[in-house]
């Protein structure tokens, strides 16, 4: 019966309208089986129009938000800890550059001591040896 109403009512009107949500009606013109239709475009079954308008008023939108929000949340999740366990790798190479860089620093500290001690010696030993060939040579 529901069937036989719908079609009926279609054609009293020569267009069957879709309220979307923000007001906006869209217009869908009846086409009888076997019609030409002057424009290209989709048809909709009566059925399948039903579908829509119920989906497009009730809670079918916030539902699909919430399911897009929420992978959305898992996928920046996800990529938030990717990102942290780089971060973590390279956190430990620069630890590690740190302590190596310390420990060439006090290296180099040891080899300046170092350095400047044998500096002194082979001047004290020059000076020394070049007083002693003075002395000697003199004599």
């Amino acid at each position: 019966m529901i069937n036989l109403i719908l079609p009926l009512f279609i054609m009293q009107f020569g267009y069957a309208s879709i309220t979307l949500d923000d007001g906006h009606i869209i217009k869908a013109p009846y086409v009888q089986q076997g019609a030409v239709s002057d424009t290209s475009g989709f048809i909709l079954k009566a059925g399948d129009m039903a579908d829509i308008q119920s989906s497009l008023h009730g809670n079918s939108c916030l539902i699909r938000v919430s399911e897009i929000k929420s992978r959305f949340e898992l996928e920046t999740e996800s990529r938030v800890g990717r990102c942290n366990e780089r971060l973590d790798v390279f956190r430990k190479s620069l630890d590690e550059s740190k302590i190596l860089t310390e420990n060439l620093q006090l290296e180099l500290k040891e080899e300046r001591s170092k350095y400047k001690t044998l500096l002194i010696g082979s001047v004290v030993a020059t000076v020394a040896l070049t007083a002693t060939s003075v002395y000697f040579g003199t004599r």
